[in-house]
């Protein structure tokens, strides 16, 4: 049997009482600290993020006190963007939810401005501008000259004839083997009968848009009409249009550069979409899965983007 005396002795008793002391004494330190607390960083970027946004609205620096206060209107949106997270409140918010994809557009054009085109990339992008139609995106039409033309027309006023329309009809129909116009043919009133090399802005600006747009749409040769302007009736034989050409390269750089990040971000977008895909289970309702069966088709397919 072992003594009181031989058993205070003892090493292994030593090891198990220092050790619950110091257990003891870790407990005591902690008592308070439960859990970890999620932490809220506020970062010297953050409070510069702050001046700069209250110098950009006021033209001025915020005082001590306001700065103060701006600090303290970040952290409470912090915590209740937080909070309102835990919560779910953002869940099925469309305002929300369109909000954070805006964010995530703004993230890929901020990365698609900050790459830099090569010269070989430029080029590419500008031959392929060549027989292109400029349609109605002024990007595109600042590449090229405007279209021009050159016609003559026969003027019918409306307010000098009782039917204008019959009347231009009619001499329509002496024109159609090619004959000059007479003088006594159409009304004699200060507009030119004869343009020659004007764009379409110009003649918009004598005859009003509708009938620029209608007279550029016309082949060069026979007379044709009559089309209606702003001030009456018009027999028009257009005599030559010349197409808008591509600038030289040099004119239109900065534009070939725009389009460049134009189309870089457009891509950069479809990539992100295409991976996003691939990272989630679409799982529609019978009623609507015919509207997401391409999506659904680019989960599966190889992973290849096409811009439209």
């Amino acid at each position: 049997m072992i003594r009181p005396a031989e058993l205070l002795k003892e090493p292994l008793l030593h090891f198990l009482v220092i050790g619950a002391l110091l257990f003891a004494a870790y407990a005591w330190v902690n008592r308070d600290s439960g859990t970890a607390l999620p932490q809220v960083r506020l970062a010297q970027s953050d409070v510069s993020w702050l001046k700069e946004t209250f110098a950009l609205e006021h033209q001025r620096q915020p005082s001590e006190a306001e700065l103060r206060g701006l600090v303290r209107d970040f952290v409470k949106e912090e915590l209740f963007a937080r909070e309102a997270q835990e919560l779910g409140l953002d869940k099925d918010d469309i305002v929300v939810r369109r909000r954070l994809a805006q964010k995530m557009t703004f993230l890929l054009q901020d990365n698609s401005r900050r790459a830099a085109p090569s010269d070989d990339d430029l080029h590419r992008l500008y031959e392929a501008q060549r027989g292109q139609n400029p349609g109605n995106q002024a990007a595109t039409q600042a590449l090229f000259t405007r279209p021009r033309i050159s016609f003559t027309q026969v003027f019918f006023s409306r307010d000098q004839r009782a039917d204008a329309a019959a009347d231009a009809h009619a001499a329509l129909r002496k024109l159609s083997d090619g004959s000059a116009p007479t003088a006594d043919m159409g009304d004699h009133v200060s507009l030119k009968t004869e343009f020659r090399n004007v764009d379409e802005r110009a003649v918009a600006n004598q005859f009003g848009a509708k009938f620029a747009a209608g007279i550029f749409a016309l082949a060069p040769g026979a007379w044709q009409g009559p089309l209606e302007s702003s001030q009456g009736l018009h027999l028009v034989r257009v005599g030559e249009r010349v197409p808008g050409e591509l600038r030289p390269f040099d004119q239109v750089r900065d534009q070939i550069v725009e389009m460049w990040q134009a189309q870089s971000q457009r891509e950069s977008e479809e990539r992100t979409f295409a991976e996003l895909l691939r990272k989630y289970q679409l799982v529609p309702d019978l009623s609507v899965e015919a509207l997401v069966a391409p999506l659904i088709e680019m989960q599966r397919a190889p992973l290849k983007v096409a811009v439209p």
